[in-house]
């Protein structure tokens, strides 16, 4: 989230230094499986639903000009998406989701099995399911190798390693922040966009419970032939394919703290939701499985726009979808340090709703 601030705020002419106390994306983002899924994550019509899809529309416009400012192919591919339901339960849920979001005039279609079968060759047998044309994806590590690259073209700084201590505020206005060998490092504005650890800084105005890191683990595998022309998701697990063949299985949701394991539980539980959407996976080969923590908030609503005091703002709590926030909070953030409208009403992500 932070690069993508950096790269328009930039964009705009402003002096920016980013402070990663790892190096930038190294957390959720970097081990995100990159689906831009604005409509099969969203549970109903409302604030999220509606700045998903927003965020969605600005993908190409991103990719386009990352591609000409580092020459880097983000593979933004808007490849579709395939809901499928194994039994009447999931396949009810499915319908339903679809009903509402064709009445919210979003593009969906539910199918048959030959019809879903006829767009994904290499499924199952399943109940129901239902097809999102507009769902995309992207590659996380190149994603976000080209915004930090684009915002460094763009003047940005970036320190790696830096550890912040506390906030700076004084009479009501931020005035930067203390670093951890003491120093301040003055700024006008602060914008706190440290995923789940954003609660832990001092001076950041959120309680413990906030913000909560949920672990997510994914499995990457790899096919000689790509079997998957764009993302497969059941309630077991997700597909998201890449242009060389890999195939990203995600994901899991355990609250757990900071405990970063990779558990043969949740990799068996991931391979066997794959091989039930696609059976062919059973002959994949497994690469590597790692686990990172997305900052879950108690609403499951990001927290964007002011906090509480002038020149502080928030941009975090995007739990499962960050990357697919990544613009638009990017875009709304640097209109507000700019004293300009927003693209969307942020009233709903403020910290004190």
């Amino acid at each position: 989230m932070g690069c993508a601030i950096a790269l328009e705020l930039g964009r705009r002419g402003a002096s920016v230094r980013v402070l990663e106390r790892s190096v930038p994306g190294a957390e959720a983002s970097s081990a995100a499986a990159g689906m831009l899924a604005a409509q099969v994550e969203s549970h109903e019509q409302g604030p999220l639903s509606s700045l998903c899809l927003a965020s969605r529309e600005r993908f190409g416009a991103w990719a386009g000009e990352l591609a000409k400012r580092t020459g880097i192919d983000v593979e933004h591919r808007v490849c579709g998406l395939l809901r499928v339901a194994f039994d009447d339960k999931d396949a009810k849920i499915l319908e339903e989701h679809a009903a509402w979001q064709r009445a919210d005039g979003q593009r969906v279609e539910l199918l048959t099995e030959a019809q879903a079968r006829a767009i994904e060759p290499a499924i199952g047998a399943s109940r129901a399911a239902a097809h999102y044309p507009e769902e995309a994806r992207v590659d996380p590590p190149r994603w976000l190798r080209a915004l930090r690259i684009g915002a460094e073209r763009a003047g940005a700084r970036f320190t790696s390693g830096a550890l912040v201590r506390r906030v700076v505020v004084r009479d009501g206005r931020v005035a930067g922040v203390e670093m951890e060998g003491g120093d301040i490092l003055e700024a006008p504005h602060v914008v706190i966009a440290a995923g789940s650890w954003s609660n832990l800084v001092p001076g950041v105005p959120l309680g413990p419970s906030a913000i909560r890191p949920a672990r997510g683990q994914i499995v990457e595998l790899m096919t000689p032939i790509p079997p998957l022309r764009g993302i497969v998701w059941s309630s077991a697990a997700y597909l998201s394919p890449r242009d060389d063949g890999r195939i990203l299985v995600g994901s899991t949701l355990e609250f757990v703290g900071f405990e970063r394991l990779v558990t043969a539980g949740a990799v068996h539980d991931l391979i066997g939701g794959a091989m039930e959407m696609v059976p062919s996976l059973r002959g994949a080969e497994m690469v590597r499985a790692w686990s990172a923590f997305r900052p879950h908030t108690p609403d499951e609503l990001p927290f964007i726009g002011p906090a509480n005091a002038r020149g502080l703002w928030l941009a975090t709590g995007h739990y499962r979808n960050g990357i697919l926030l990544s613009p638009i909070t990017a875009e709304i953030i640097a209109a507000l340090i700019a004293g300009e409208a927003p693209p969307v009403d942020v009233g709903p992500f403020r910290v004190d709703r």
